[in-house]
This record gives C-alpha cells, structure tokens and sequence, in this order.
C-alpha cells in the first residue's frame, strides 16, 4: 500500500535509501581494499564483510518492503533498486581507483540482480501482523 503523505511508493523510497547506505559500505570497503597504503588488512575479513553486508542489506530491505506493503514483488523491486545503485557506486568507486570503467556496468546489472533475488529472499521471511 502507498502511504498517503509519501511522494514515492514503498519499494522506491525503501531501494533508494537502501542502496544509498549499501553504497556507503561499498565505498569504504573498495578504499580499505585498494588503497597501496592500507595493503597490510588482510583480504579475507573484507571480502567476507563486501559479500555479507551487501545480501544483508537487501534481505533487510526487501523484508522491510514486504512488511509495508505485503507484496513479494514490491520486495523484490526495491532490493533490485538498492542492488542497482550500490553496485554502480561501487563500480564507481572501483573506476577511480584506475580499474575499468566496465566495472560500472558489471556492477549495476549484477547489483540489480542480486539485489532482486535477496530483496525476494527477504520478503519471503514471516512476517506477524
């Protein structure tokens, strides 16, 4: 349902300010890995926290949409929106760090998709009303 006093749906409102904040992390996980002066933290600890904060944060954010709105697709479109912004910030983020730009590309498609797919996961978590 669309709550009266908001300009936006739900699912938008909700992906974009998710994707906003999944993006915050992405940025400074993509610093702390890339930067030749930062090269002594180990890699293991920030390619699981680059993995895991990602597919928590669409999880949370579709379960947040389904409990709004009760639609699984609006879950779904709303970690799909997220997913679609953190991954080009981080493509974008990767790119001024002297990577390829292809990276924002890669990064919103399998940003959108991914974001989709745990967006939906979330969603499909009980809700208790």
């Amino acid at each position: 349902m669309r709550d009266p006093r908001q300009s936006r749906p739900a699912w938008l409102r909700e992906g974009i300010w998710g994707g906003l904040t999944v993006g915050v992390v992405v940025v400074i996980l993509a610093v702390l890995g890339l930067t030749p002066s930062l090269s002594w933290i180990p890699e293991v600890p920030l390619v699981t926290i680059a993995i895991l904060a990602p597919v928590l944060g669409y999880g949370l954010i579709g379960y947040r949409v389904r409990t709004q709105t009760g639609r699984l697709t609006a879950a779904s479109a709303a970690g799909a929106v997220a997913g679609g912004i953190s991954g080009a910030v981080g493509g974008v983020a990767y790119a001024l760090f002297g990577k390829s730009v292809l990276n924002i590309a890669v990064g919103l498609a399998l940003g959108a998709i991914g974001g989709a797919i745990m967006g939906a996961a979330g969603g499909l978590r009980r809700t208790w009303r």
